[in-house]
């Protein structure tokens, strides 16, 4: 996803400020000292690639500190430049833990926006760092102009001489200029940054690009709600309302020949009718369930347990304060994610017991259901098996994500995490899956 970094509730900020004077003195001294130790790593490890590879052990540790230094200088240019900040789309690894940890450092490395600040890093130092040694060296100057000329008095040089008075008017020359070269570091500081790292057209192009996945993901998400909704009328309702129909025609004809048998046909009709309402509340269950709309998505998922067919585990913890309300939209994802998950555990899974957390953050709601069957579970597309399929394009269209964790013989874990807003979410990008669901 993208996100937008902004400082300050969006107000505009001076140009200059006793912040960015100072970012120029550390830029300094990073120029005298961590530029040239960064700089020899980068060489080092390029030029000793060749050597099996060696340079790997310089580069790898490099580039993790440059994805550090990256975020360092977005955070930098909203607190002192107050520049808007936008964090362009990336992909996010599906596994958890270290090996997660370590494919998301690889996809940020193919993203333009950590080259960018990789660059902008080393500009600023060198551009900031030259501003700054300008400054030390005409205040020195100012300095030693005043201390002659008040100290030595008139200094002759050639054939000329130089008053107290004209020493006196270099020195504070060289004052000036020095004042004015921190002011000219902090403005072509805050220039670099709004260049590199405040973001472009490509990064427009990337939220475009991630909308577009998005809407997909919701198309997929109907048509696959859309199937379910036919193969259920047809397979479901349609047949049984084929049956009281012809039942009804069989008890019009007997009702004068045989009075009895029309009086049990009209009575096996109105079971068969109160059957194909309890099918139809069903179905409308599974496109918006009338509890969740009554009582929330606590006690809808309460329902859900009582009515597994193995035993059910629920944990719910909505209580955050914090953050924003959670809207029907998601409620309905959520419930959707954990009766599609039972559905699978029920009929597939093999499984005893069956556990369901779902705890809300400041921005996140976490859906976790875990079983202890024999695992094998994938999501896959080839319509024959698409309920997974159609949760991680349910998900997906609230621009979150759907995680599958399912080895044989160990048990499945589906966690879900749909964000509350509907808006970009920080360092967050979604990519479509990667595995196939198959019968467990």
């Amino acid at each position: 996803m993208t996100d937008s970094l902004t400082g300050h509730g969006d107000r505009p900020r001076p140009r200059l400020s006793p912040a960015s004077i100072a970012s120029v003195a550390v830029g300094g001294l990073l120029l005298c000292t961590w530029f040239w130790v960064s700089m020899a790593l980068l060489v080092a490890g390029i030029s000793t690639l060749p050597a099996l590879g060696s340079g790997l052990l310089l580069l790898l540790p490099w580039l993790l500190l440059m994805q550090l230094i990256a975020r360092i200088e977005r955070r930098r240019a909203v607190a002192i430049h107050g520049l808007r900040v936008i964090l362009p789309a990336q992909r996010r690894s599906r596994r958890r833990g270290a090996a997660g940890w370590l494919q998301n450092r690889w996809y940020e490395l193919g993203t333009g926006a950590f080259w960018r600040g990789v660059l902008h890093h080393h500009l600023a130092i060198l551009v900031t760092g030259l501003f700054f040694l300008a400054f030390v060296a005409l205040l020195w100057c100012g300095w030693k102009g005043a201390e002659i000329s008040l100290v030595h008095g008139p200094v002759e040089l050639g054939s000329r001489e130089l008053s107290r008075v004209a020493l006196a008017v270099l020195a504070s020359v060289s004052v000036l200029l020095a004042a004015v070269m921190l002011g000219l570091g902090a403005l072509a500081d805050r220039g670099l940054a709004r260049v590199l790292i405040s973001g472009s057209e490509d990064d427009l192009r990337e939220q475009v690009a991630e909308l577009a996945e998005r809407r997909q993901g919701a198309v997929d998400a109907a048509a696959q709600e859309r199937l379910r909704i036919e193969r259920d009328l047809h397979d479901g309702v349609q047949p049984r309302l084929v049956t009281l129909a012809m039942t009804l025609s069989i008890a019009r004809s007997a009702i004068r020949a045989d009075p009895d048998r029309a009086e049990r046909l009209v009575g096996d009709a109105h079971a068969e009718a109160k059957a194909v309402m309890t099918d139809l509340r069903q179905l409308a269950r599974g496109i918006h369930p009338a509890v969740l709309t009554d009582r929330g998505l606590d006690a809808a998922l309460s329902a859900l347990a009582a009515r597994s067919r193995i035993p059910v585990g629920l944990e719910v913890d909505l209580s955050t304060a914090e953050g924003p309300v959670l809207d029907r939209e998601r409620e309905a994802v959520a419930y959707f994610v954990v009766a599609e998950a039972l559905t699978n555990i029920a009929k597939h899974a093999g499984a005893t017991r069956a556990e369901v957390t779902v705890t809300r953050g400041p921005e996140v709601l976490h859906v976790r259901i875990r079983d202890d069957g024999r695992g094998g579970a994938r999501v896959h597309r080839d319509g024959l098996s698409t309920g997974l399929a159609g949760l991680t394009d349910r998900v997906r269209a609230t621009g979150g994500v759907l995680e599958l964790s399912s080895p044989p013989g160990v048990g499945t874990d589906l966690h879900a995490e749909i964000p509350l807003t509907s808006g970009p979410t920080a360092d967050r990008a979604l990519a479509r899956p990667t595995t196939e669901e198959t019968s467990r």
